[in-house]
């Protein structure tokens, strides 16, 4: 497995990243800002306090996001995946098998008032973008 590692594609790695980013922002800043309120509790606070500032916010989850599509990467080199339908199979197996219930499961704790319906937002997200991130790093050439 630690072979895998030489065969990351980093621009591919790179593009998964980006399409995170973008799918991010656009799905919770543009499509479902009220509903994210909404499943965080935060919809009755005064507007200034329902925005979110500081390099966190946007850092935090590029990190997270770069650690998942590296993670993608090396699975793909590791199966030698080399086709579209091998790596949206993969996409959905990492996207329903780990990205889903951790979705689930961090939003099962005190903290989250909703923690069903912050799932059932946030879950199609990360595994949209998981797919396009492993089709990418099959597609984009080496």
């Amino acid at each position: 497995m630690i072979e895998a590692f030489a065969g990351i594609h980093w621009v591919a790695v790179s593009a998964g990243t980006l399409v995170f980013m973008v799918l991010g922002a656009t799905y919770f800043m543009v499509l479902f800002p009220k509903q994210y309120l909404y499943v965080t509790g935060r919809e009755n606070l005064p507007e200034e306090e329902q925005r979110v500032s500081g390099a966190i916010f946007i850092v935090g989850p590029m990190i997270c996001s770069l650690v998942t599509v590296i993670a993608d990467a090396v699975l793909v080199s590791a199966l030698g995946i080399t086709s579209v339908p091998d790596a949206l199979a993969l996409g959905l197996v990492v996207g329903l098998g780990f990205l889903v219930p951790m979705t689930f499961n961090i939003a099962i704790n005190p903290l989250f008032p909703r923690p069903i319906l912050y799932g059932l937002l946030n879950a199609p997200y990360f595994l949209v973008a998981n797919v396009i991130a492993c089709t990418l790093i099959v597609l984009i050439p080496f």
